[in-house]
């Protein structure tokens, strides 16, 4: 299949939170990824800590003078200063040039995910998106994973984590084959105007080469027929694509319930925290997601299992055991000298 040319923004966080291993293993992976750009791909890259600063004004044609460029001025990054972030994003996601529609647009977003104001970036990424996607990096061995995984869903990408060196290649080399082949993006379902229907995600996100797209659906309406529409971009071109309902071909099988109640209460879950928790939404969209827990038997934030032992197995009289249990830390980020010692665990890494 024709590989479509690309318009990659790559964002790079060299706030203080990076330094030591997290730093090189940012610009490994960014080194990987300019190195696998093609000459009719565009591309830019922005760095930032307290200050935001792009390569170039505009992305830029991906030949070998403005690749060498890019690639000599990341090898001179140092992690220093704060972590202001939505003025990178917002950089990232007006990059844009007009007469741009053929590209793919793509932004790679690498970071710690060392943030605090986590809902005013998922809205910023909802405003600005456009027709970006936007792909994250967790590097590091504590990186905030919820930001990182909400931020790719918000961007309509995906999310990969690197705890070591050793990981860059692989896990890089993994993601940047996804980046590269979309095989159909812009999905959009139809469904037959009789039926009732709850899917999810409400927004259809890309299909990539290897990679199964699954939605999950609760359909009410009499009897399933009919057809969906499948409507999107394949290799450039639009496409549509129909499939029959047939009542005979519905699976009845156990779980699907559950696997489609976790994910509305993820979608009420993101709207929980954009609206406010304790506002009079936020309270009404805790009374649904209460309520779809119990109905499906599932964990949730306001719900959760209880283990009841009915019976006692454990001799009378005697007492629970004791033992210590080793807790496993993050790798250490910050050395310093110290006058005197100063204990610390075992698995801690010395400096």
């Amino acid at each position: 299949m024709r590989r479509l040319p690309r318009e990659v923004v790559y964002v790079i966080d060299t706030s203080g939170s990076m330094s030591g291993n997290s730093i090189r293993q940012a610009k490994e992976s960014l080194q990987l990824a300019l190195s696998r750009l093609q000459p009719n791909d565009r591309f830019n890259v922005i760095e930032f800590n307290s200050d935001t600063r792009a390569f170039f004004p505009r992305p830029v044609a991906a030949n070998s003078a403005n690749i060498q460029q890019a690639r000599s001025r990341v090898e001179g990054l140092q992690a220093t200063g704060g972590t202001e972030m939505a003025p990178a994003l917002r950089l990232a996601l007006s990059q844009q040039m007009p007469g741009s529609d053929a590209l793919v647009h793509q932004v790679v977003f690498i970071t710690d995910g060392a943030v605090g104001n986590e809902r005013a970036l998922f809205e910023l990424i909802q405003q600005s998106l456009r027709d970006a996607r936007l792909f994250t990096v967790g590097i590091g061995s504590a990186p905030n994973n919820h930001f990182m995984r909400k931020a790719a869903q918000f961007g309509r990408g995906s999310t990969v984590t690197i705890g070591d060196l050793g990981e860059v290649q692989e896990r890089m080399q993994t993601l940047f084959t996804k980046l590269e082949n979309p095989l159909a993006t812009d999905l959009q379902l139809q469904w037959p105007q009789e039926l009732l229907v709850d899917a999810y995600p409400k927004r259809v996100p890309d299909l990539y080469r290897g990679e199964p797209l699954q939605l999950v659906a609760k359909i009410q309406g009499g009897v399933l027929a009919g057809e969906v529409q499948l409507r999107g971009r394949l290799a450039g071109q639009q496409f549509v694509h129909k499939l029959a309902l047939k009542e005979s071909d519905a699976d009845q099988g156990a779980g699907i319930g559950s696997l489609w109640a976790r994910a509305k209460i993820e979608a009420l879950r993101d709207q929980q925290l954009q609206s406010g928790e304790q506002s009079d939404a936020g309270k009404t969209l805790r009374g649904q997601i209460l309520q779809l827990a119990l109905d499906h038997q599932l964990a949730s934030p306001y719900t959760s299992f209880v283990a009841v032992e009915e019976k006692v197995v454990r001799p009378e009289g005697k007492g629970f055991p004791k033992a210590p249990f080793p807790t496993r830390w993050p790798a250490a980020r910050y050395c310093s000298a110290r006058p005197t010692p100063v204990p610390r665990p075992v698995s801690t890494p010395s400096c």
